[in-house]
């Protein structure tokens, strides 16, 4: 005897019935393209959360006969250079009729590949890494489906993989040498963590630096660090505890400097009179802050903008040379260093 299963699909008239609103409403609730009350919106998410119901994307994008679609996936971080990032993306994709849907994650390798392999499900004809180390999970998922894919914000360690950044072990050394001329001997590091672009690479660049101009590196002014503000400020709390004081300190970001700068002006001490101290990527935090924030500039729409064309030459059977790109990048000088 055969039993016959029939699963019924969730639609938006079901779950508009259930939340007792009008499909009209769900569509704004799933589409965020208008304001909902709140407590209709919880309704709303609550019978999609119950019924496990996914928008079918896919099939109204099959029916407007639009499905030349870009997955850009990202970590969500607001008001950093990977806002830049984004715009960059979105100009040059909209410039070659592309439609762009976004996944923000939480920076995890997991919550990366369940967006690739949300993404691959909807067709998207391609996908941008943004800011992502690749493990060897991603560059066996992106193998075996096929995708073509780009990573922007790192250097990708698979040469069928283009990447575009700036070269940070440069720009760094750069800001640190600038520290140096201009007398510091004694310069710290508040460094992100792991050995990703922000992490490793600034480090390696401001090693460099010191060990050229025969300057021991000390490794207890180099403190690892969130990318907050307040983790800049702990990190600077540690390197203060420290038995001698730096006179400058080098910051993988602009949020580390300002928290690094909150931290010194809590406990008495002047920027730069005291401490100088440089950031990095030159977001718009460094311009606004007080002194403002002396930091490495280059631009993120940039890069953002050469990763979409890499994409859209991968999408069309083109080849991309080289395999890493690289953006300029110079040391915009302010009020926080001397």
């Amino acid at each position: 005897m055969k039993v016959l299963v029939i699963v019924l699909k969730i639609t938006i008239k079901d779950i508009a019935k259930m939340a007792d609103v009008s499909i009209s409403t769900v569509s704004r609730v799933v589409n965020n393209s208008k304001p909902v009350n709140e407590d209709v919106r919880k309704r709303v998410m609550e019978a999609i959360k119950q019924t496990k119901y996914r928008p079918d994307v896919l099939g109204e994008a099959e029916t407007r006969g639009n499905t030349h679609l870009i997955g850009i996936i990202i970590p969500h971080n607001s008001n950093t250079v990977l806002d830049d990032f984004s715009i960059g993306i979105r100009n040059i994709a909209e410039l070659y009729g592309y439609d762009i849907i976004v996944g923000l994650t939480d920076g995890t390798v997991e919550s990366e590949l369940h967006y690739f392999n949300l993404f691959h499900e909807l067709r998207t004809l391609g996908n941008i890494f943004v800011g992502s180390v690749l493990e060897k999970e991603h560059t066996e998922m992106i193998h075996k489906t096929g995708t073509p894919c780009v990573l922007a914000g790192q250097q990708s360690p698979n040469s069928a993989i283009p990447s575009v950044h700036l070269d940070n072990v440069t720009a760094s050394y750069e800001a640190v040498t600038y520290l140096i001329q201009r007398g510091h001997r004694q310069i710290a590091m508040i460094r992100a963590s792991g050995e990703s672009a922000v992490g490793g690479d600034r480090y390696q660049g401001y090693r460099q630096a010191l060990e050229d101009a025969q300057i021991p590196p000390r490794e207890e002014w180099v403190v690892e660090s969130g990318f907050s503000v307040e983790d800049g400020s702990t990190a600077m709390r540690k390197i203060m505890e420290r038995a001698s004081r730096p006179t400058a300190v080098f910051c993988s970001t602009d949020w580390m400097a300002v928290g690094a700068m909150n931290y010194l002006h809590d406990i008495g001490l002047r920027v730069p009179e005291d401490i100088s101290v440089i950031g990095f990527d030159n977001s718009f935090m460094a311009s606004i802050v007080r002194p403002n924030l002396t930091s490495v500039e280059y631009s993120g729409t940039e890069i953002g903008m050469t990763a979409a064309r890499h994409l859209i030459k991968l999408i069309k059977g083109e080849t991309v040379t080289p395999h890493h790109s690289n953006v300029a990048h110079y040391l915009m000088v302010r009020e926080s260093t001397e």
